[in-house]
């Protein structure tokens, strides 16, 4: 009998913008706390995540508007990236699933918006 964990390498990148669609540079982008990659000037982000049972969402990333008030102040906010449907290549038909590519955009919304 054998036991293990199928787990999945995801490369996960986007852009952040705000309601207007302008790019957001100065974005944290976070997994669980643990800062990943923060918006370059085009509001651009990448990170690449190991993930366990690759067919659960990747859950807690959290957008964080750390630059103070340069871009305004916008309201942190966490989210789940699907990886249903994901395509994976590069398993080994064990426990490693492969890997897959995931394009996550998000709008972020100002703190003294009450919608």
């Amino acid at each position: 009998m054998e036991y293990g964990t199928p787990e999945a390498t995801y490369h996960v990148k986007g852009t952040v913008s705000d309601p207007d669609g302008k790019p957001m540079p100065g974005i944290e982008v976070n997994h669980y706390g643990h800062p990943y990659d923060t918006t370059d000037p085009q509001g651009a982000y990448a990170f690449t995540l190991k993930s366990a049972f690759p067919s659960l969402p990747i859950d807690n990333v959290t957008f964080a508007d750390i630059d103070s008030t340069e871009n305004g102040s916008y309201k942190d906010t966490t989210v789940i990236i699907p990886t249903a449907g994901v395509p994976l290549s590069g398993g080994n038909r064990h426990w490693y699933e492969g890997q897959g590519d995931i394009n996550y955009d998000i709008t972020l919304n100002p703190k003294n918006n009450d919608k």
